[in-house]
């Protein structure tokens, strides 16, 4: 695939840290023309300048991947901008460390919007796209805890099952388009003992107390 990045246009979501800003960089490293997407403008515009400055042509869009709307509209402007979309990277994500009791069933509902409507919602402005052209790569981050579970993490690992099963759904879907292909990737956990070190990161004691921390969406990394 390397070979093949160079004009490649490819749209990144979570792309304002940690994992999303790494791929949005690589990519840009290989000459692909990406297009960033995240809640926080100003590190958006830091991240597109960065790409700029490795070679790559970068667009910012500041984009709420749990709004339908604003997602479509961030697809609108990747084509607006480059001609068309060839691969997508869905990344955009945060978690909730908590007991399940303890856990507000509006945090709960909220990782279960972002993690995985989210990523319904970039597969719906995508996809048409994909059709239209005969081609393209969706790509799902879903964690190595779409294969796993973990205590105070319900929220999280749900929605991390959640995404592994609708790409995998989504595959067969696709089946009659040989040359659009659903990718799904889980990478590991890189992030709750370094947290623990620093004191960032309390586990839930008796209460089960619940804490929400931003993710891949504009500001702290997913943890896998």
């Amino acid at each position: 695939m390397g070979s093949k990045l160079g004009g490649a246009v490819v749209v990144v979501t979570g792309a304002s840290s940690g994992i999303g800003r790494a791929t949005g960089l690589a990519f840009a490293e290989r000459g692909a023309r990406v297009v960033v997407a995240a809640r926080r403008a100003a590190a958006l515009e830091d991240l597109a300048r960065e790409c700029e400055g490795v070679g790559g042509q970068a667009r910012a869009v500041p984009t709420d991947m749990t709004d339908e709307a604003a997602v479509a509209e961030l697809a609108r402007q990747a084509v607006e901008r480059f001609g068309r979309i060839d691969v997508w990277v869905n990344n955009a994500g945060v978690y909730l460390l908590g007991s399940l009791e303890a856990t507000p069933p509006k945090a709960f509902r909220q990782v279960l919007e972002t993690n995985f409507f989210g990523y319904v919602n970039g597969a719906r402005a995508v996809l048409p796209r994909f059709r239209d052209q005969g081609h393209g790569v969706l790509i799902n981050n879903a964690s190595v805890y779409s294969h796993l579970g973990a205590p105070w993490l319900t929220a999280y690992v749900s929605s991390k099952f959640a995404v592994r099963g609708f790409s995998e759904a989504l595959r067969q879907e696709l089946a009659d388009l040989p040359d659009v292909h659903v990718c799904t990737v889980s990478p590991v956990p890189d992030r709750h003992a370094d947290l623990r070190q620093r004191g960032q990161l309390q586990r839930p004691g008796g209460q089960g107390a619940a804490t929400h921390l931003p993710a891949r969406t504009g500001g702290q990394r997913d943890p896998g």
